[in-house]
């Protein structure tokens, strides 16, 4: 349910992973579905912005929502707006919407969201970025297409965003000016990008494939780091199809100190190619959530998983700029993965006939009176005014501590 106005208070609580103990792997927590907020398709966001995109579509629909995020320090939920409707054929203007959630378990309506406010993005003198992808940029200017697919709050208010064209990673203002870019590996990067996906795909041999690119943002739990996950295979990682589609099942992931953009570089090995890596978060000191889904919808979705990892133990590949598309050799170890949640286990009543496509938003929220920590799960419907954006709420209760 979408509320027109701020309306209730969300519990506050201090997400301090250096001082507790982690959240162990799935069979050592206990985990209850707590209800769903729905945000209806054809709502419309605070930004006061009524003008037309290029397909009629208005600019100011709320939806599309690529990443979830939670601010204990200011009591507020981001939820990022992708690059617009019709896969980057509009010049749809980049934004994110920020919320209040108020999560009542056990309530006839137990979960609400409202739409507080809408920032947009744009760079350092306050030029808007744009999901349109014909908008590449000149030879040695900044692009200002922009896929954003993942984002976190900074401790200083600043919000940290993974775009999937480049792929980049900015860090922006509370405003949604740009602050600071950060240096990512030449390998991930096409070196010939174009706006059609599969002209842009056999144009390059290396790098990420097209629309796959840095889809998952997660900052590490003690702050001083930012991880970011690829959606699928570098292109160089795997092996394109007869229709040119990059099929393989290594992942780069990318962990960047803040302060300093030292680099490390992990794997993380898909279930199946067929598969792509939807979003990740902090789960404790050196370990993450991955949301790891297939592309279907209805009954006939077959995996959407949250997979724990770890970086214990992994190896470091940073400098690496080709991996096999299929078993690493034995001197490579991926990260060490477990089964943490089955959103199509049959006790959560999500699967079936209505499973969205596309669940894109993980994050931790406030901890309830009870001691339990929340986690909620945001769907993308694609700003199609026929599709509600659905969050999902789970309470997560820690059974036992290391």
């Amino acid at each position: 349910m979408l509320k027109n106005s701020p309306a209730f208070l969300v519990v506050s609580w201090a997400l301090l992973f250096a001082d507790s103990p982690a959240l162990l792997a799935s069979e050592n927590v206990e985990i209850e579905f707590v209800g769903t907020a729905r945000i209806p398709g054809d709502a419309r966001d605070l930004s006061g912005d009524a003008a037309l995109l290029e397909n009629g579509e208005p600019r100011n629909r709320l939806g599309g929502f690529s990443a979830l995020d939670y601010s204990d320090s200011q009591h507020v939920f981001a939820a990022l707006s992708d690059r617009g409707p019709d896969d980057g054929a509009v010049g749809y203007p980049c934004r994110v919407q920020l919320f209040e959630i108020a999560i009542r378990p056990g309530n006839a309506v137990p979960v609400e969201a409202t739409n507080t406010r809408t920032v947009f993005f744009s760079d350092s003198h306050g030029l808007r970025f744009t999901g349109s992808s014909a908008m590449i940029a000149a030879t040695n200017t900044v692009s200002h297409r922009f896929d954003p697919e993942g984002f976190r709050f900074g401790p200083d208010k600043s919000m940290f965003v993974a775009d999937e064209y480049g792929p980049v990673l900015i860090q922006f203002s509370a405003e949604g000016k740009e602050l600071k870019r950060f240096e990512l590996p030449d390998h991930l990067v096409v070196a010939n990008p174009d706006a059609d996906k599969k002209k842009e795909n056999l144009a390059n041999t290396s790098g990420r494939a097209s629309n796959r690119g840095m889809e998952c943002l997660a900052m590490s739990s003690d702050g001083t780091k930012l991880v970011g996950l690829m959606q699928s295979a570098l292109i160089q990682d795997g092996e394109r199809t007869k229709d040119g589609v990059i099929h393989g099942r290594n992942c780069r992931l990318v962990e960047i100190e803040i302060s300093t953009g030292q680099l490390r570089e992990f794997v993380y090995q898909m279930d199946s190619v067929e598969h792509g890596n939807s979003e990740i978060l902090a789960y404790g000191p050196e370990e993450y959530l991955v949301l790891e889904r297939d592309s279907l919808a209805g009954k006939k979705a077959g995996y959407r998983k949250l997979v724990h990892v770890t970086l214990a133990g992994a190896t470091d590949i940073a400098g690496m700029k080709k991996l096999p598309s299929g078993n690493l050799p034995q001197e490579i170890s991926p990260l060490n993965r477990t089964v943490f949640l089955d959103f199509l286990d049959p006790q959560w009543k999500l699967a079936g006939a209505t499973m969205p496509e596309k669940i894109e938003g993980l994050t931790f929220g406030p901890m309830l009176n009870d001691g339990r920590r929340c986690l909620l799960v945001s769907t993308d419907n694609d700003f199609e005014s026929a599709n509600d954006s659905l969050i999902w709420v789970f309470a997560v209760k820690m059974l036992s501590s290391r």
